[in-house]
């Protein structure tokens, strides 16, 4: 569970750090800021991650809060986790700066307005990762290819979301009918490499419209495009999604 929240915590911010503007920013700094969150103090204080009573993991403001508690306060306002490592002094975290990131991404996040995340929320989100549970984002970022399809994957989403809005319930549920006669089955005959390639959910519009080019070993990463809303997922997109489902999947065996 650490390693993946290490792996989120990276992706979102590299991501972020590419780009803070992008859709979505205020909805992908919070995975971010909870994922690293939750390995930091998991690593530092067991047991502290989680609420006193029940299962439940504590919020991202919850969080910032126990590192106040347990970390030493710095002259200039942030809280020092020592490190264990002889070369290095440890993470100062900004809590000050994350807390208000957390204030200024709330109303987009639920629904109730405009968010602001600013870079120096996101500049305080990337001091995290010198922290010894986290250290990824950098092997992240060294697949530049991986946030480029990331980062239009999610403007290419933003867009699709505009024209579904733009179509219309009516005109999109018209659309969803139709889409599976406007699939093409193959005789597996003379194309077996095609068997089985149908349908999906979108992602975006949520109807069972989504195309694929070809059958995907993981729901949800296959290239193709929607035929309701126009969603496309491009084969790096699908790649790197494929990569990360694999990933998890390893994981999860391992525990």
């Amino acid at each position: 569970m650490d390693i993946e929240r290490s792996y989120q915590f990276a992706r979102c911010s590299a991501v972020l750090d590419r780009d803070h503007e992008v859709p979505g920013g205020e909805a992908i700094f919070d995975q971010a800021l909870s994922n690293g969150l939750l390995a930091v103090v998991a690593a530092e204080w067991p047991g502290e991650e989680r609420e006193p009573k029940g299962p439940r993991m504590r919020s991202a403001a919850a969080l910032l809060g126990v590192i106040k508690e347990k970390a030493d306060e710095q002259p200039d306002g942030t809280f020092l986790i020592p490190g264990t490592d002889p070369d290095s002094e440890g993470v100062w975290v900004d809590t000050t700066t994350l807390r208000d990131g957390v204030d200024k991404t709330q109303a987009a996040r639920h629904g109730r307005g405009p968010g602001n995340l600013e870079r120096r929320h996101v500049d305080a989100l990337l001091v995290l990762d010198e922290h010894r549970a986290l250290r990824r984002i950098a092997e992240v970022m060294s697949d530049g290819q991986w946030v480029k399809a990331e980062v239009r994957d999610i403007y290419e989403r933003d867009r699709a979301q505009k024209y579904l809005e733009f179509l219309g319930d009516e005109e999109a549920e018209f659309r969803a009918e139709r889409a599976p006669e406007l699939v093409e089955y193959p005789h597996p005959k003379h194309n077996p490499d095609r068997e089985g390639c149908d349908l999906e959910d979108c992602g975006v519009c949520g109807y069972e419209s989504f195309k694929l080019d070809y059958p995907a070993e993981f729901e949800g990463t296959g290239s193709g495009a929607c035929l309701v809303c126009s969603y496309t997922r491009t084969h790096d997109t699908a790649y790197y999604l494929t990569l990360n489902a694999e990933m998890k999947r390893a994981m999860e065996r391992d525990d």
